[in-house]
């Protein structure tokens, strides 16, 4: 089967538009500013995805990042912040382990969690099975151990989210990732349109939550119609025939979403990494989101010409610290 491509745009379409605006001048912009968080996922989860995400810290191609802590190399991600303790980092909760032959489970123990584990010990590898099988208590255990763990080997995030969307599959869940969140101080990245579906009147969205505008990424699966409007009918044409991932139809889709950028709140989730033989052990058989992919994730955000667009559209990069420091204070 064929994947295509296209950048998801998570709309506004709620009413609170003044909650943007209103964060928008608290950071010290115009309330029509156009904020924008380029955020590196999935830290944590290879030495690839480390060192492509530490260097894109560096040369400033991204703005923020979130840690995947039961994943095996977290620990060499609690050494890059000792180093380097000004970057954004936040946590990307994680109760699935997607990947075919690289697992992981729980920080808690097995026996206190296991409405989250399979039948070989391991975090199930479809957001589905959390929505059937995870009991709420469980999962609030299980982040919060996630969350006391990265404060024990040296990190203080900023936020958390969540990895696979687990924690959004149903009222349940988010109500118990929004309670956890507050209660650390942490920001929890929430979409408008999740707050459509998962915040109603038994659980209304808290004043204290700031909700983002417009998230986009990159995501397999896109009909034909949806490509041709991103990036043309010629570049559909290729990918839709040689199904091969490339530098310049990678550039303009993340180019024409940076021109259209509305003002508000927007964050551009990326998926960095290098296209070594590590990552593709780690991602084989699953080339959304696998090595090639991550490899031009990390080159159009470290190059040049993005940088300069970013700087053109008179986009104003934000960090979840930043946010963090308005909501809860210092």
């Amino acid at each position: 089967m064929k994947h295509f491509l296209l950048i998801i745009s998570i709309i506004s379409f709620l009413s609170g538009n003044s909650q943007i605006n209103n964060i928008a001048e608290k950071l010290g912009y115009d309330k029509d500013a156009k904020l924008l968080i380029i955020h590196g996922d999935d830290i944590g989860v290879s030495h690839s995805v480390n060192i492509a995400s530490f260097e894109g810290f560096k040369n400033d191609a991204i703005t923020s990042g979130s840690i995947m802590i039961p994943s095996p190399w977290v620990k060499e991600v609690a050494e890059f912040h000792k180093d380097n303790p000004t970057y954004d980092l936040g946590l990307h909760l994680t109760l699935t382990a997607e990947w075919k032959n690289y697992k992981w489970n729980g920080v808690m123990s097995s026996n206190e969690i296991s409405s989250l584990l399979n039948e070989e010990n391991e975090f199930y590898d479809n957001t589905m099975d959390v929505a059937l099988n995870a009991d709420p208590e469980e999962v609030r255990k299980e982040i919060q151990a996630q969350i006391d763990y990265s404060k024990l080997i040296g990190l203080n995030p900023t936020h958390i989210d969540t990895h696979m969307g687990s924690l959004a599959v149903n009222n349940d869940l988010w109500k118990v990732y929004i309670e956890v969140g507050h209660k650390n101080k942490l920001v929890s990245m929430v979409t408008k349109t999740r707050s459509l579906n998962l915040f109603d009147e038994g659980f209304p969205m808290p004043e204290y939550i700031v909700p983002v505008n417009d998230i986009y990424m990159l995501y397999p699966g896109a009909d034909r119609e949806f490509l041709e409007a991103a990036v043309g009918e010629n570049i559909a044409n290729t990918l839709m025939v040689n199904d091969i991932y490339k530098y310049d139809d990678w550039y303009k889709l993340y180019s024409s979403k940076i021109k259209s950028l509305s003002p508000g709140l927007n964050v551009f989730l990326l998926h960095l990494g290098y296209d070594n033989e590590e990552l593709k052990g780690v991602t084989i058989d699953h080339p959304e989101y696998g090595a090639r992919w991550r490899q031009l994730d990390f080159e159009v955000f470290n190059s040049k010409e993005i940088k300069e667009l970013i700087n053109e559209e008179n986009i104003k990069l934000v960090t979840w610290g930043e946010i963090r420091d308005i909501i809860y204070g210092d």
